[in-house]
C-alpha cells in the first residue's frame, strides 16, 4: 500500500485531518446544537474581544465556524482558509484560558494553535477532494 515516502507522508495527513476534524466535531457540535444558552455561554467566556455583537451571536460564530473548519477538513477543500481561521480561533481560546488561569486547557489550545498553524503550510495532502477537483 505505501510504496514512496510521499504516499505515507499524504496518508498520514488524512488521518491527521480526520482526528482533528472529530475532535473539533466534539468540541463544537454538543455546544452548537444544545442551543442559546450554550452559545451566550461561549460568547461571554470569550467577552474580552469585544466587537459590538451579543455574546450569544458572537458565540454562535465562534462554534459555527469551528464546525464548518471541521467539515473542511473532512474533505480537504478551503483547507488552508479553515487552518487560518481555526488557528486564529483557538488563538483567542488559549489568550482566554491563560486570562482566567487554566493551565491545562491553555495548553491544550496552544497546541492545536501550532498545529493549525503548521497544517497552513503544510496544505491537505494528497487524499482530499480540492486535489481531485483541480485534476479535473
Amino acid at each position: 500500500m505505501f510504496d514512496s515516502q510521499n504516499r505515507k507522508m499524504n496518508f498520514g495527513l488524512l488521518i491527521m485531518r480526520l482526528g482533528l476534524t472529530a475532535v473539533l466535531f466534539l468540541h463544537a457540535l454538543p455546544k452548537l446544537f444544545a442551543g442559546a444558552h450554550s452559545w451566550k455561554s461561549v460568547g461571554t467566556s470569550l467577552s474580552f474581544i469585544n466587537i459590538g455583537l451579543s455574546p450569544m451571536i458572537f458565540g454562535f460564530a465562534i462554534l459555527f465556524l469551528e464546525a464548518l473548519g471541521a467539515v473542511s477538513f473532512v474533505f480537504g477543500y478551503f483547507f488552508r482558509a479553515a487552518c487560518t481561521i481555526l488557528f486564529i480561533l483557538f488563538g483567542l481560546y488559549f489568550f482566554n484560558y491563560f486570562k482566567i488561569g487554566y493551565n491545562t486547557l491553555m495548553l491544550w489550545s496552544l497546541g492545536l494553535a501550532a498545529v493549525f498553524f503548521g497544517l497552513i503550510y503544510i496544505g491537505p495532502g494528497r487524499y482530499s477532494i480540492a486535489v481531485k477537483l483541480e485534476k479535473k
